[in-house]
């Protein structure tokens, strides 16, 4: 008779295991999707912030669209602003890359922002910018590189 209680305890004890490890597994499951939800997230924002600063201020606007198309016709200080800008633009999408090799940002998100930085990079400013760069992850380096159809890496 107590062999067969312990028995009945041993096998309610493996059902509770088994439902423990359930419960964990959706429990991780939920909790690596709110991560990735709550990263996604802020690297959108950091996007977002960066491409604000030229609708909030009229200067750095001009200087984005005139250092974008004809780079020659800003002055060192206003070459600069731009280039920082551009830089910090850089360093966002060079997040996000990360994050879209990890699985993080999902393909659709990071194929929007990809053209976006083709586009960018191609007109002669931005590529004037990204040839004199190399302050970034050699895998973007060369991510976007071969986006640009060039195949060396930008060197200052």
């Amino acid at each position: 008779m107590l062999d067969a209680l312990g028995n009945i305890g041993d096998f309610v004890g493996g059902i509770a295991v088994i439902l423990t490890l359930v419960y964990l597994a959706v429990q991780i499951r939920h909790n690596t999707r709110s991560t990735k939800l709550a990263s996604m997230q802020s690297t959108m924002l950091a996007a977002q912030n960066v491409a604000i600063l030229p609708a909030q201020d009229r200067d750095l606007a001009r200087v984005v669209r005139v250092g974008l198309t004809t780079p020659e016709e800003l002055d060192d200080d206003e070459f600069q602003q731009f280039r920082y800008f551009l830089m910090n633009m850089l360093r966002v999408h060079e997040d996000m890359f990360v994050q879209h090799r990890a699985g993080v940002v999902d393909d659709e998100t990071w194929m929007a922002r990809a053209s976006s930085l083709r586009t960018i990079f191609s007109m002669p400013g931005g590529r004037r910018v990204w040839d004199s760069s190399n302050a970034y992850r050699a895998d973007f380096q060369a991510w976007l590189q071969s986006e640009l159809g060039h195949e060396d890496s930008p060197a200052v």
